[in-house]
């Protein structure tokens, strides 16, 4: 089932843009990799209108990163996922308002684990909506944090934001239950999430809320959906081609054999 949504949908027609917001014709980024100044967060331009946001957290005494998107519309900055909680999403939207000539007007957030949704209180005080599948919304207010708006259908959205198409696709449970991929057409990108895995890394990662049986299942649709994938974007470490698909379905088949 498909569900094509507009600006109308998002409130991005009906409210102004703040100051400092887009025009029509937004002036281009900065082409250069963007850091703050304790290098927790980098900003790193894949094309001029699509940069990974990058922050980096603690793990066991290692710096550890999540990758999110930052999409330039002729409407606003759309963010794909927050930072790991409130403090460095604040610092990441700080960092994209002195750079970019435009604001933040609309979040996607992939599933509810703190890499993706730990800030969604920081877009909350700043007045920028946080769309989400039902699933997404359950799972985010049992586990405590503010439910995103349901704005997402829960298998596929198309979305028209300003000069930018994408669209949103749950395949199924794979990494959580609640797991979405985003897509670029005009590009040919991927947003894997955390349900791809970089080739930096030879397992699945957190499996605590995983579904290794169904993984492949809805890996496979994934694959079938995007074949002409040119530039994959996992949730953590190193991105490139459509090699993290058949890496990822490696390694799930490891984890399955394993498991017997």
């Amino acid at each position: 089932m498909i569900l094509l949504v507009s600006l109308v949908l998002f409130g991005l027609a009906a409210a102004p843009l703040s100051a400092g917001a887009a025009s029509d014709h937004p002036s281009a980024p900065p082409k250069q990799t963007i850091t703050n100044e304790a290098g927790t967060i980098v900003l790193t331009p894949l094309n001029a209108q699509v940069w990974v946001h990058t922050e980096y957290t603690d793990l066991g005494g290692v710096p550890y990163p999540s990758n999110g998107l930052l999409i330039r519309t002729s409407k606003g900055l759309v963010l794909v996922d927050t930072s790991w909680d409130e403090p460095l999403t604040a610092e990441l939207l700080d960092l994209v308002e002195a750079h970019f000539n435009q604001n933040v007007v609309q979040a996607i957030i992939t599933h509810a684990h703190n890499d993706r949704i730990g800030g969604i209180g920081v877009l909350r005080e700043r007045g920028i909506p946080a769309a989400s599948t039902p699933l997404t919304a359950k799972l985010a207010a049992e586990d405590g944090y503010l439910s995103p708006d349901v704005l997402l259908n829960d298998e596929i959205t198309e979305l028209q934001i300003g000069n930018v198409k994408l669209e949103t696709y749950y395949p199924g449970p794979a990494h959580t239950e609640d797991n979405m991929v985003v897509w670029l057409p005009q590009f040919n990108l991927l947003f894997g999430g955390c349900m791809i895995r970089s080739l930096d890394v030879n397992g699945l990662g957190n499996l605590a809320d995983a579904n290794v049986p169904e993984w492949k299942t809805s890996l496979q649709k994934v694959i079938d959906r995007y074949p002409n994938v040119r530039t994959v974007v996992p949730g953590h470490l190193a991105w490139g081609d459509g090699r993290l698909l058949t890496h990822t379905m490696d390694l799930v088949d490891q984890a399955l054999a394993g498991a017997k």
